[in-house]
């Protein structure tokens, strides 16, 4: 099987490790999301953390551990980073009333707080200019899922009902859309540097994670659009779509609010058909333009509990007055787990997950998450990415 990831890879370094003198950062750190501010140069970072929350502890229940973002920065290019672990610079709500499980979105309008219990994978973007995070949550907190993965552990029993108003009877991932002021994040001014726009998923369509908005609009069937790649777990809950695996799907909406409400026109942009990705495909990291209409865009596959996960990349086409194409796709796990701190340790799984890409010159910085457990960063060669990558035309 191919196997090239030597010839991109610069450097993989480990950047973050529990901590265990920080509660809120005592237990995981990985999966950082990473931009670069235009304005100053300064790379920032959002690290997923999680640590025990006795405090919030429900009768009967496991001990939760919530999940919340850290600020990191780095004003050397990446060489190194500096954390801030002094709080957390975005945290979940934590409550279990129902009273208290609502929030106000961009529009103004009253809307469930799906983020109240966990907010995870911080994808951050530029989209018409603006900085956003993208976030995958849970409504209630996690319990020790390396120990037992049981998403509603940590529910109470109101939640579960059938009748629930909050309508996630099981506490499925949920992403939601973030906008970021990265002026108040540079400054450590937490409160003013987030603001809630809306959900971009919804869980009655399922879990749905690694979700992505393209820069601009683009025109599809004669209107600009907004265009956005999710990983539904169960892509055929959207009507018209029969793929029933995990897979990457891409739609288009006039309003970021109408992603949610099942308003945009979807089709499966590209599911598991190799064996290195098992029955599970999604994207990684936001797409890079390359010009000329071009998108180089990151995935991760899966292909099972013993071998774990790998990275790759395909080459993504603008099409007049539709959605984009895949062009070309690298057919082979690229970069996988090799150097020490990236082997399974709490995870029996093998782990290297992508959340993070900047381009600077003729690298990519990349942030990642490593053995589930700790925060990294990779440099690859972008033009070497991007020359390889040309050889792999893609034919469905």
């Amino acid at each position: 099987m191919l196997h090239e990831s030597h010839d991109i890879v610069l450097r993989r370094t480990c950047i973050l490790e529990p901590v265990k003198d920080c509660p809120f950062a005592s237990e995981m750190v990985l999966n950082p999301g990473l931009i670069e501010d235009p304005k100053t140069g300064r790379l920032h970072m959002l690290v997923r953390v999680s640590g025990p929350c006795p405090e919030k502890q429900l009768e009967g229940c496991p001990l939760p551990f919530p999940i919340y973002f850290a600020y990191a920065w780095s004003d050397d290019g990446g060489k190194s980073f500096e954390f801030d672990l002094s709080r957390p610079a975005l945290s979940p709500k934590i409550a279990y009333e129902e009273k208290d499980m609502w929030i106000i979105n961009g529009r103004g309008e009253r809307v469930p707080n799906y983020h109240n219990g966990c907010i995870e994978d911080p994808r951050l973007l530029f989209i018409e200019g603006e900085c956003y995070c993208i976030i995958a949550a849970r409504t209630f907190p996690a319990g020790p899922y390396w120990e037992h993965d049981d998403p509603v552990q940590c529910m109470p029993e109101w939640a579960k009902r059938p009748d629930s108003p909050i309508g996630n009877q099981g506490n499925v991932t949920t992403t939601v859309l973030y906008k970021v002021d990265l002026s108040a994040l540079a400054v450590k001014d937490y409160e003013n540097a987030f603001s809630f726009v809306t959900d971009l998923t919804d869980p009655k369509n399922g879990e749905d994670r690694d979700v992505f908005i393209f820069p601009k609009k683009m025109k599809v069937e004669g209107k600009m659009q907004y265009v956005m790649i999710h990983r539904p777990h169960h892509p055929d809950s959207y009507e018209g779509i029969t793929e029933s695996r995990p897979s990457i799907v891409i739609a288009a909406a006039e309003s970021l609010y109408d992603f949610a409400k099942n308003k945009a026109k979807r089709r499966v942009l590209y599911a598991p058909e190799l064996s290195w990705q098992g029955d599970k495909v999604g994207g990684s990291t936001p797409p890079i333009a390359m010009g000329n209409g071009e998108w180089l865009f990151n995935f991760h596959a899966r292909q099972d509990e013993t071998v774990g996960y790998a990275q790759s990349f395909m080459i993504l086409k603008e099409v007049e007055n539709d959605l984009p194409e895949i062009s070309h796709l690298y057919p082979a796990p690229w970069i996988v787990n090799e150097a020490d701190f990236e082997q399974p340790r709490k995870f029996s799984i093998p782990c290297i997950f992508f959340t993070g890409i900047v381009k600077r010159e003729d690298t990519l910085l990349v942030s990642y998450g490593a053995a589930d457990e700790f925060a990294a960063v990779m440099e690859l060669d972008y033009n070497k990415t991007v020359s390889i990558l040309r050889n792999y035309p893609y034919v469905k």
